[in-house]
């Protein structure tokens, strides 16, 4: 990243946390997209919603610090993307907003398709990072699958997880509503549901990574054509700004936090020492970064 395009992220940052509850400004750009390769990527935008700085497990001083730092106003505004690119007459969307089930600040998943030139009956195949509201409510529009032609993918560990409703007890409180959304939103897609174990090609250029922590079986994503590689994070990170720096720090959604920190730097050492691009679904944007080690953390390259 250079030094203008930073400086464009750093502004976008502080207009974001001072936005109010409208969120207009959040809406306003609802398609990116980068090249990788041969292969073009449509960063889609389903909306936002404001996440309050207290989420963050900030356990010592120093991580309390840097908290307070980057949200001195106690909250920050997240960005709800999703990705969008064709493979071997496939057009495969990760991910897929929160849609209704996250409520007005939601669901602006089919406008974005509009604005990349698509519908939700030309996509082929969904592929999910994990089972969050925030990731497969888009699934259904109005009471029905929103793309009627897709199969749903997802890893063997999320769905095996979340299906199960004996593991209901073991989660914290917050996190039950995950239940009771990967059963209705699968529901819609009868026979059309597949998993897979990560670490393969899931299409061509299209390669699921292990990630787990976040949830059991959260994965990322890597698209890599002739030798141009992007990373879709999923949700290892919450807050760009803060965990590129701090990767030590959690947040309350991670079912396992300490493996979402591990699996965190890990990939992100990855990605800076193999210089792939990366982009997650809660960063600021659309927009694709690069990234180096520094000190304990990483930080972008300028």
């Amino acid at each position: 990243m250079n030094s203008l395009k930073h400086a464009l992220l750093l502004c976008s940052l502080l207009v974001l946390s001072c936005l109010g509850p409208s969120g207009a400004a959040a809406k306003e750009e609802l398609m990116g997209k980068t090249s990788v390769g041969d292969l073009t990527v449509f960063i889609l935008s389903d909306g936002y919603r404001d996440l309050d700085a207290k989420l963050f497990l900030a356990t010592d001083p120093s991580q309390q610090a840097a908290v307070k730092e980057i949200y001195p106003q106690g909250k920050t505004r997240n960005s709800l993307n999703t990705f969008l690119m064709k493979s071997a007459g496939k057009l495969i969307l990760v991910d897929t907003g929160g849609g209704a089930l996250l409520g007005p600040d939601a669901g602006g998943l089919p406008k974005a398709l509009a604005a990349a030139g698509f519908s939700p009956g030309d996509i082929t195949d969904v592929l999910l990072t994990h089972n969050h509201r925030d990731h497969i409510g888009g699934l259904a529009l109005d009471g029905k699958a929103a793309f009627a032609n897709a199969t749903v993918h997802l890893s063997k560990a999320e769905h095996d997880f979340w299906m199960n409703p004996a593991n209901e007890a073991t989660v914290a409180e917050r996190a039950r509503t995950t239940f009771v959304a990967t059963r209705e939103m699968l529901a819609l897609y009868p026979g059309k549901v597949r998993t897979f174990e990560p670490g393969q090609e899931q299409f061509p250029g299209v390669k699921t990574l292990a990630a787990y922590g976040h949830t059991p079986g959260h994965i990322a994503v890597l698209v890599s054509s002739k030798g141009d590689n992007l990373l879709i994070f999923g949700d290892l990170l919450h807050g760009i700004d803060l965990q590129l720096a701090r990767p030590d720090i959690a947040i309350a959604f991670d079912s396992d936090p300490a493996a979402a920190v591990a699996s965190r730097k890990t990939l992100l050492s990855r990605a800076a020492t193999e210089k792939w691009s990366v982009t997650g679904v809660h960063v600021p944007g659309p927009d694709t970064y690069r990234i180096q080690a520094k000190g304990d953390g990483f930080a972008f390259v300028r």
